[in-house]
């Protein structure tokens, strides 16, 4: 509420134009709103160490991006930059970094040794575009972030293993309290307002973030394999996309309609049952990660069955785009985003 009078002055809004077809200048400050009240909480509910402040100073500079980008659309090459700078707050700062990557093959676990900090760098700036890619229709983003904070929780709880669940939890209550804004449930939509490109990429550095620490250490309870499973819609989305644009002779980071929530809506649904619909597909991908390692499922198996799942889907999408026609010539063909 209070971002919205501030955001509408300084022209931080999103504007309906041929990609985007929602009503009127809707306000970009969902992301913002989600920060502050991360912030706060953390002020009063959390006993800060040298790695938490980081994480503070990195997603407040990932927050400042994102306004930025909100704001300027700035070059994708120079979010990138901005993107592995940041990263490398938490993998030199934070000293938190991927360097255990399980059982995939069956030979024992593997580690990356010396490649673990690039490892890392790259799989944050994976996360951080994955969630960013997928903010094209209400809700979806802070739907599929739910659903793996909640996976999160529960994995914790089955392990019988007691974490800091301050941030998690935070977040919860930010996004559910956005959602009501996003959905346009308060007050006959009159105070709509997006995430933007902050909220995105926020919830994508704080994933990654989390996953690091809940799956690396002598405290982890999340196997590597199972994280991907945790963010798999995102994840394959991103993936398949750039696979498609690069094949389609596309700049993989040229923006445009080929993801899997403009799919659904080409083929029918509304923006909200496209959010009901690949926010039931993300928890079941979550459960499926849950269960199997709950149930001893062997890492190798999982990886060939999240590997085998991609192919499917991502076959999908192709015929997808030869439905659609010329995938290069149809970028703008889809009418009802928001």
């Amino acid at each position: 509420m209070t971002f919205r009078p501030l955001a509408i002055g300084m022209g931080l809004v999103d504007r309906p134009c041929a990609r985007k077809q929602h009503i009127g200048d809707v306000p970009l400050v969902g992301g913002l709103a989600i920060y502050t009240a991360i912030c706060v909480s953390s002020f009063l509910f959390v006993d800060f160490d040298n790695q938490y402040k980081l994480y503070l100073i990195s997603t407040a500079f990932m927050v400042l991006i994102g306004a930025l980008d909100d704001y300027h659309d700035l070059d994708a090459g120079l979010r990138l930059v901005a993107q592995f700078l940041i990263g490398s707050l938490m993998v030199f700062g934070a000293d938190l970094y991927i360097s255990e990557l399980g059982n995939l093959f069956g030979g024992g676990s593997i580690n990356l040794g010396w490649f673990a900090p690039l490892f890392t760098l790259l799989a944050v700036v994976a996360a951080i575009n994955a969630f960013n890619m997928t903010d094209g229709i209400d809700g979806l983003v802070g739907t599929l972030s739910i659903n793996t904070f909640v996976a999160m929780g529960i994995l914790a709880l089955f392990s019988g293993v007691v974490i800091s669940s301050e941030l998690p939890a935070m977040f919860l209550g930010a996004l559910f309290a956005f959602l009501f804004f996003n959905f346009g449930r308060f007050k006959g939509g009159r105070y709509k307002v997006f995430m933007g490109d902050a909220g995105s990429m926020l919830i994508g550095l704080t994933m990654i973030w989390l996953l690091a620490y809940f799956t690396q250490g002598d405290g982890a309870f999340i196997q590597p394999v199972t994280a991907l499973w945790l963010i798999a819609v995102p994840l394959m989305d991103m993936v398949s996309v750039m696979l498609r644009r690069i094949l389609a002779g596309l700049s993989p980071l040229r923006a445009s309609r080929d993801h899997l929530h403009h799919i659904m809506l080409f083929n029918g649904l509304s923006p909200f049952q496209a959010t009901c619909f690949i926010g039931v597909v993300s928890a079941v991908a979550s459960c499926v990660g849950i269960v199997t390692q709950l149930a001893g499922v062997s890492e190798s198996t999982r990886l060939l069955a999240f590997i085998g799942v991609f192919v499917l889907y991502n076959s999908l999408m192709i015929k997808q785009d030869k439905k659609m026609g010329n995938h290069a010539q149809n970028l703008d063909l889809f009418k009802r985003l928001r």
